[in-house]
């Protein structure tokens, strides 16, 4: 549904395109019938494929703050080769690096479509050099951004999201 005037969307949502899409409308499904019953209104998100110019993608590296900050959490839905997609590192990296120590780990939502063990398994030992992009250009492009953020830090920030899972 549309965003209401006035009103902000519920979740940028972070996924890797490479993971199943039927269990991951699954578990979109379960996530919005929690949230329909707890706020009497259906959730809103910000999708990457619906949300920007598929045509001109480059030009979405610079808005993505924007895009990530104007959203009140960011979804999650791991799969088996979320961190393993750069687009999913820099994303959540983007959210450590625009929001307050304190309240960033609570602006994060995860779902997973595997097992808790696994996501936090891939979080405490993520690597962003073993991240990847379908596109080269896009590669490109984030790489020579990261390399000015440090990979350490990189690395640093999205191993705390181990931390959310229990």
């Amino acid at each position: 549904r549309p965003v209401m005037p006035g009103e902000i969307i519920d979740y940028f949502m972070s996924h890797s395109w490479h993971d199943d899409p039927i269990i991951k409308f699954l578990k979109l499904q379960e996530l919005a019938e929690e949230f329909f019953a707890k706020h009497g209104r259906h959730p809103t998100f910000w999708l990457d494929k619906v949300c920007i110019d598929q045509n001109n993608i480059g030009d979405s590296l610079k808005v993505l703050p924007v895009n990530v900050m104007a959203c009140a959490k960011v979804l999650v839905l791991y799969g088996k080769s979320y961190t393993t997609r750069l687009w999913c590192a820099w994303e959540l990296f983007v959210l450590f690096s625009f929001s307050r120590p304190e309240n960033v780990l609570q602006r994060v939502e995860l779902v997973t479509t595997t097992t808790d063990q696994d996501m936090l398994d891939a979080f405490r030992s993520f690597d962003v050099n073993s991240a990847r992009c379908f596109d080269p250009n896009d590669e490109m492009r984030l790489r020579r951004v990261i390399e000015v953020a440090g990979e350490d830090t990189v690395n640093g920030k999205l191993r705390t999201v181990a931390e959310l899972i229990k």
